[in-house]
């Protein structure tokens, strides 16, 4: 019990030791930035030493989820709640098309490189929305198998690196505004963790608006895994009939933590957190750079090995549809 309880605290004292070192590294090359370091340290190590991140008694992947979800709640502590509604409301018809864009592409493509329809959903919605949790999500609903999700989720992380490392550095060379970097940032980049590395690593105000367009994209899982369970009976012809617990599935897909965090941003919006709002953001900040120290420690990239390059090739596709889609619409409407 003992033993275990240390292993248990020793995953977290992990995470927490590489986002020192990650400080540190971001603050000799501010270019880099903590985030992008944290991320970094942690796939050398779990690719170097796959034996330690991959001890279940340490729980990452419970400190990746829970870090993240805290620092995001304690930024929403320090944001303006009217600022959160305007950002989230005008990121939607954006958000509409890119969407549209990657499912459409996902889809219609998977289906004439001839990957099954469950995979190309799954890499659909992973690449439109919110990367695993949105896979997660949509898994039970189209009765996914533990292969599909497996190599979907695997898929859709890939990229999340690729865009952390590559994205800073594309917007620069573009020469983004903090906010159309942010927009850009959230509308494209799969995953949570993803946004706020990329985010924070190009600016504080990218970051920002980065993470505020990325939740509200995340609340689009719901009518997304609603419409994905109406139409399951069209995509699979043996649905047909059933409801099997379709209303719970649904529910159980509802990101709390989104609610949680304008929660507090209407706290700090009314004059309760008053002066501590600056050390909130601060903390947020610090605690998201421990969960992305989590998220580098689950990067094995020995995973693609044998899987096939067919559902590569479209999340790949599915993903440049939705960054390309993305800026297209920024440009045209001078929002860069």
């Amino acid at each position: 019990m003992a033993r275990s309880q240390l292993l248990r605290g020793g995953g977290l004292l992990l995470c927490i030791a590489i986002a020192v070192a990650a400080e540190g590294l971001g603050s000799l090359v501010p270019l880099v930035g903590a985030p992008l370091f944290a991320i970094a340290i942690g796939v050398l190590i779990t690719n170097a030493i796959p034996a330690v991140p991959r001890t279940k008694a340490l729980r990452i992947g419970e400190v990746s989820k829970l870090a993240l979800r805290g620092g995001i709640i304690l930024l929403g502590a320090s944001l303006d709640l009217g600022v959160i509604v305007r950002t989230g409301l005008d990121s939607l018809p954006l958000l509409a098309v890119t969407m549209t864009a990657g499912l459409v592409c996902a889809l219609w493509l998977g289906r004439s490189l001839g990957i099954d329809w469950r995979m190309r959903c799954l890499i659909g919605i992973g690449t439109t929305i919110c990367g695993a949790s949105a896979i997660a999500a949509l898994a039970p609903v189209i009765k996914a198998r533990a292969e599909e999700i497996a190599y979907s989720v695997t898929v859709v992380f890939f990229f999340n690196m690729v865009a952390v490392f590559t994205f800073p550095a594309l917007g620069h060379l573009i020469g983004l505004s903090d906010t159309g970097f942010g927009v850009w940032t959230g509308t494209a980049v799969n995953d949570t963790s993803a946004v706020v590395a990329a985010g924070f690593a190009f600016s504080q105000a990218a970051g920002t608006t980065a993470t505020i367009v990325k939740l509200t994209r995340t609340t689009l899982i719901i009518p997304l895994v609603l419409g994905f369970g109406l139409a399951l009976p069209f995509l699979d012809p043996a649905e047909r009939g059933s409801s099997d617990g379709l209303a719970r599935r649904i529910y159980a897909a509802i990101p709390m933590f989104i609610v949680i965090f304008v929660l507090a941003a209407a706290a700090n919006t009314m004059g309760l957190i008053g002066p501590y709002a600056p050390a909130m953001q601060t903390a947020g900040r610090w605690v998201m750079v421990v969960a992305l120290a989590a998220v580098g420690l689950q990067g094995y990239w020995r995973a693609f090995v044998g899987s096939g390059a067919r559902p590569l090739v479209l999340g790949l596709i599915t993903w440049a549809a939705v960054a390309l889609s993305s800026l297209a619409i920024q440009t045209w409407t001078h929002t860069l």
